[in-house]
């Protein structure tokens, strides 16, 4: 047996076995947050000499947390004088390093490690020594699967009480963009270390894109066992200062500087605050003490730079990520977020390169290989262009509604900068995609976030495509007028304007230019408001970051939006772009607010009461509530429904029971009352459509479109009932009604032949010709097994105006149909009327 084994065991078997329960007992104080009780059990036991390295890893990890970084310098060089063949030792002065600075001593670790490992493997088996080895070799470049597998899944199999293995290979699958196998890791191990703080709050980041509300539960449970523990008071300022809570921020910064007054990211993080409060002083010595050992700092310049570039200021965030890289020049996270900076600044040349640069540096990035796809993608988009905005889309869906995009957009810059005295000085990048994941990852870096139609960065304009959206269609024109209005706030800005107040001026703007479109009044709102659910306007910030569910969203932009409405109506139009104009120079969102309405604190209790004026008045004295359980179908019903006349979700019901009864003259009746009740009802199953499948069942065509007429006159998204309006209209050959359905049909979903084909009718019957082109070009795409009949309605079109277009357009159509005799006829029409133009005049 080797001597230093022995040695090892035998100091197991001497009474001084109560060193290993201090061990543990100091592993406890460290897990709980008590760092000075750890340094003082810890310090004491390396002055007797006490053996064993865990006693200067845990002294010097204390110091570390104490923000006693030279001290934890100092204790590091002992120990591993003391235990030469330590590896964690060294890979723990590998860390501290990042703090105060030594890359070259930073390398020589790491070689060490790897000539210790190369001479003894043996030694290094227990589950911490496999973890060291890991980052170890993560550093030096390997490729992660291998250490997933060789180093941390095999600490997790041989140590399966042991914390170690879990973290790293949770830790590792995060960092390389894989959520969902650091979930699949994590989730299992917090049943066997469910008070291990880091492993909690660990898993609390990887959900909190996913599963909101576990992640809040597990982060509060991380801090509930260790109130000290850094990573997750710096996730929680970082939440304040994303919500513009940068007081509550401020305070939980130092918080974490009562216990380590020296952490270096709880100063880049005091940084950002001043940056985005317009205090450059303050900035440049947050900054400066986030770097006072180590004197320069790739690290926190990117840190910064990212925080900046989350609320959108995507200049200065790329100004921070160049100087990290000056700092490092091979620091990948700053050089892929500077990657994307750029993309969303309009240098794309740039961002590509550097995100290609990044990619050969780090290849097992799912964030950096999913941008490059996402480039190989949009390389084969077409791209439309005029003096104002340059638009990317699918080939096929820019030949079917691409004109529409670019018309809808130049309304909207001509009515938006007109109004807001604001002109954008450059092109505006507008990109669809017909894949959510693509869209995903232009947008946030990463696929599979769902919930979002569209994002404007300022000079970027990313959206979701119809194609993308067939489960739940939405009105894309709404969705590209709401981010051109945030091109105009943004820019106007400097991006320094909060999301609420961008969001509500969107939203306001959505429901001027179409009813329609935006968020209005409904009876959940109207109850949320009744209730008190309202967030004042001083932290609507907070109302989007905190959202629980989709509903909280919603109302969010609905709430904005109100506000924006209330201010100018009380305050004026001016008072807005004032308050815009004061963003711009610096002033945070409450001193603007102050500045042009007349005080915060007037504004809060004056839009409260405002909007619970409009709450009371809305559908006043109808009732919602849901039906209790026996109360849905039945003779009960009726009676409750006539009980009960004001009561509308009864009468809904009530109606359905009559239509399924086939008693449709009751139903008619009630529906009619239901209508004359609650006019305003936009929704999908509301008294209008119940009223319309009436209509449809007594074979009444006209009524059943004039009733499907008044509720697309209200609802802008609901194709079903477009679609059904659209054929009743053609059906009676209502030509000009039919126009008017056709184009909500395309604003919803613009990618279904069988609306082609039937604005295709309305158009040749009210002899639109470049309609009827445009329509057909659309087909072309959408259904080319008929690429024959199409080719040749082209040739007709084109056969009095464009004789070449025309002979092109039917020997495409006898290409792929060379017995179509209806072609064959023209193709001769077409010979015979050009050698007659070519005959000299007698």
């Amino acid at each position: 047996m080797n001597a230093s084994r022995f040695f090892i065991l035998a100091m197991g078997c001497l009474p001084t076995t109560i060193s290993a329960a201090t061990i543990n007992e100091c592993k406890d104080l460290l897990r709980t947050g008590q760092y000075e009780a750890c340094l003082d059990a810890t310090t004491e036991a390396v002055e007797r000499r006490s053996y064993g390295e865990d006693w200067p890893m845990l002294k010097a990890e204390a110091e570390m947390q104490l923000g006693r970084y030279l001290q934890a310098q100092e204790t590091i060089n002992l120990g591993i004088q003391r235990y030469a063949w330590s590896i964690r030792l060294r890979m723990k002065e590998y860390h501290l390093r990042a703090i105060i600075g030594g890359q070259e001593k930073r390398q020589q670790r790491l070689d060490e490690i790897a000539q210790l490992a190369s001479d003894s493997p043996w030694r290094y088996t227990d589950a911490d020594d496999l973890v060291a080895l890991g980052e170890t070799s993560i550093a030096l470049g390997a490729d992660p699967k291998d250490v997933l597998e060789g180093f941390y899944n095999r600490a997790r199999r041989n140590y399966k009480t042991r914390p170690d293995g879990f973290l790293a290979a949770g830790q590792l699958a995060f960092d390389k963009g894989d959520k969902q196998l650091a979930a699949d890791i994590l989730s299992p191990a917090i049943e066997t270390f469910d008070d291990h703080p880091a492993i909690l709050f660990l898993l609390a980041t990887v959900l909190k894109s996913s599963d909101a509300e576990r992640s809040a539960e597990l982060a509060a449970r991380a801090l509930e066992i260790n109130p000290n523990l850094q990573s997750a008071l710096l996730n929680l300022a970082e939440r304040q200062i994303d919500a513009e809570s940068y007081q509550q921020a401020e305070i939980t910064l130092a918080k974490i500087h009562q216990t380590n007054p020296w952490q270096p990211e709880s100063h880049a993080l005091q940084a950002v605050i001043h940056h985005l409060q317009s205090n450059p002083v303050g900035e440049a010595k947050s900054r400066s003490a986030a770097m006072t050992f180590s004197g320069a700092s790739a690290e926190i310049d990117h840190l910064i730079g990212t925080r900046l570039s989350r609320k959108y200021r995507f200049a200065e965030g790329a100004e921070y990520q160049q100087l990290a890289l000056r700092t490092n020049p091979l620091f990948v996270p700053a050089k892929a977020q500077l990657a994307q900076d750029l993309l969303r600044l309009g240098q794309d040349k740039r961002g590509w390169e550097l995100a290609d640069d990044a990619q050969n540096q780090d290849k097992y990035s799912t964030t950096l290989f999913n941008l490059m796809q996402l480039k190989n993608s949009l390389d084969g988009f077409a791209t439309l262009q005029d003096e104002r905005f340059i638009i990317r889309m699918d080939r096929s869906e820019a030949t079917v509604y691409g004109s529409r995009v670019q018309s809808l957009l130049n309304r909207a810059f001509n009515k938006m900068s007109q109004k807001y005295g604001y002109t954008p000085d450059e092109p505006v990048v507008v990109e669809i995609f017909d894949r959510q994941d693509d869209f995903a990852v232009r947008t946030f870096g990463i696929p599979d976030v769902a919930g979002f139609l569209g994002v404007c960065f300022g000079k970027l304009i990313t959206a979701n495509s119809p194609a993308s959206q067939r489960e739940n269609p939405n009105n894309w024109e709404s969705v590209l007028w709401h981010e051109f209005c945030h091109v105009i706030t943004l820019q106007m800005t400097g991006n320094r304007i909060p999301r609420w107040l961008s969001e509500g001026i969107s939203v306001y703007e959505e429901r001027l230019e179409d009813s329609r479109w935006g968020q209005v009044m409904s009876p959940k709102y109207r109850e949320r408001v009744t209730t008190g659910d309202i967030t004042p306007v001083s932290e609507l910030s907070s109302a989007f970051l905190n959202a629980g569910s989709g509903e909280d969203l919603n109302f969010a932009y609905y709430e904005s939006s109100m506000v924006v409405e209330f201010i100018v109506q009380e305050h004026g139009f001016d008072a807005l772009t004032g308050i815009l104009g004061s963003l711009k120079d610096g002033l945070t969102i409450n001193d603007a607010l102050d500045r042009h309405t007349g005080g915060l604190e007037a504004l809060d209790k004056s839009f409260d009461a405002y909007l619970k004026t409009i709450a009371k008045e809305y559908a006043r004295g109808v009732e919602f509530a849901p039906l209790a359980k026996g109360e849905e179908g039945g003779r009960d019903l009726q009676l409750l429904s006539a009980a009960n006349p004001n009561h509308y979700t009864a009468g809904l019901a009530a109606a359905a029971d009559l239509i399924r009864a086939e008693d449709y003259a009751g139903a008619e009746k009630r529906l009619q009352q239901l209508i004359k009740l609650y006019p305003a009802d936009a929704s999908g199953n509301g008294a209008r459509k119940l009223l319309a499948t009436v209509y449809e069942r007594q074979e009444l065509p006209e009524k059943q479109a004039e009733v499907l007429q008044e509720h697309l006159q209200r609802s802008g998204e609901d194709l079903q009932a477009a679609m059904k309006l659209l054929d009743l209209q053609i059906t009676a050959q209502a030509w000009k009604n039919a126009l008017a359905t056709g184009q909500l049909v395309m604003a919803i979903d613009p990618l279904q032949p069988r609306v082609l084909r039937s604005l295709l009718e309305v158009a040749e019957a009210t002899d639109s010709e470049s309609e009827s082109i445009q329509l057909l070009n659309g087909l072309l795409e959408l259904e080319p097994a008929d690429a024959a009949r199409w080719h040749y309605q082209l040739a007709q079109i084109y056969e009095d105006n464009d004789a070449v277009a025309a002979r092109r357009h039917v020997l495409l159509s006898l290409e792929q149909a060379p017995r179509y005799q209806d072609a064959h006829r023209l193709l001769l029409s077409l010979t015979d009327d050009t050698d007659a133009r070519k005959m000299p005049h007698q």
